[in-house]
């Protein structure tokens, strides 16, 4: 083969790869796919606590905010992946409003505005990251049964450990954060989330939760809703069985021992 020939093949390959690279990252631009629509409304409890005896300046604004919240909705107005539009009120427990409007970027959060951010794609699962290509590398450590009153749903758990540092009030402090958080799997919402911080130089730990109260998303027969586990399962019945087992033999060991007592008994009197 000529130079020229080795030069014009090794383009085509290089030209072939790039443009294998450049459809698959189209192919993966595309995968993020949100699952809530326009209508679809959340409502969360939200709680939030921190040591009494630590001043008020000393602790950032979301768990005050948190602490005197009765409740936080938001309701889907549009979805342009990968963007989700939103409106949301926060009630607080001095019967007080706020309201706005948000949007909330499934790939990029720092591009999302607004109070709520805790959507991800749909459809994702456990090993995959929460923003697949941009912003936060987490993954999901698993997927499980969340139970809800009568049907449960697959649901992907975040769990995630961090050092920051904070300024929100003013003054630059360290913290350790410890999140516990859950996204329903077909819509990518989150579920509940639950966070621990630790702070440093005052040493103290302020907690913050969010959990899903009401939705209109789904029903216990929409897709991603399944019945409960019935509780009469093969390993139940088997465990239940075993121990009808022995307490069968135990009772006929018993009997026995009270009718050989009764006849030794019987023979002593004889004697």
């Amino acid at each position: 083969m000529t130079p020229m020939k080795l030069a014009a093949s090794t383009a085509i390959l290089v030209a072939s790869v790039l443009l294998m690279i450049a459809q698959t990252a189209y192919a993966q631009e595309y995968s993020i796919v949100a699952g809530v629509k326009p209508g679809d409304q959340f409502t969360y409890t939200i709680t939030g606590s921190y040591p009494s005896n630590i001043p008020v300046a000393e602790i950032p604004s979301e768990v005050l905010n948190a602490a005197e919240s009765q409740y936080f909705t938001i309701t889907i107005i549009n979805v342009s992946n990968p963007n989700v539009g939103y409106t949301w009120k926060w009630h607080f427990t001095n019967g007080t409003d706020q309201t706005g409007d948000g949007v909330t970027n499934l790939e990029i959060p720092s591009e999302s505005v607004g109070p709520f951010w805790p959507i991800v794609s749909a459809n994702l699962t456990a090993g995959e990251k929460i923003h697949p290509h941009f912003g936060d590398q987490s993954k999901f450590n698993e997927t499980v049964q969340w139970a809800y009153s009568n049907y449960t749903r697959a649901t992907n758990r975040l769990q995630t450990t961090s050092s920051e540092q904070n300024n929100q009030t003013g003054v630059t402090k360290y913290r350790t954060v410890q999140s516990d958080s859950y996204f329903d799997k077909l819509t990518g919402i989150l579920v509940s989330l639950s966070d621990q911080t630790y702070y440093q130089d005052p040493a103290f730990t302020t907690s913050l939760t969010w959990s899903l109260a009401g939705q209109t998303a789904w029903t216990f027969n929409s897709p991603g809703s399944n019945p409960p586990a019935p509780f009469w399962t093969l390993p139940v019945i088997v465990a239940v069985g075993i121990v009808i087992g022995l307490l069968v033999i135990a009772l006929g060991w018993f009997v026995a021992g009270k009718r050989t007592q009764a006849r030794r008994k019987q023979l002593l009197k004889k004697k």
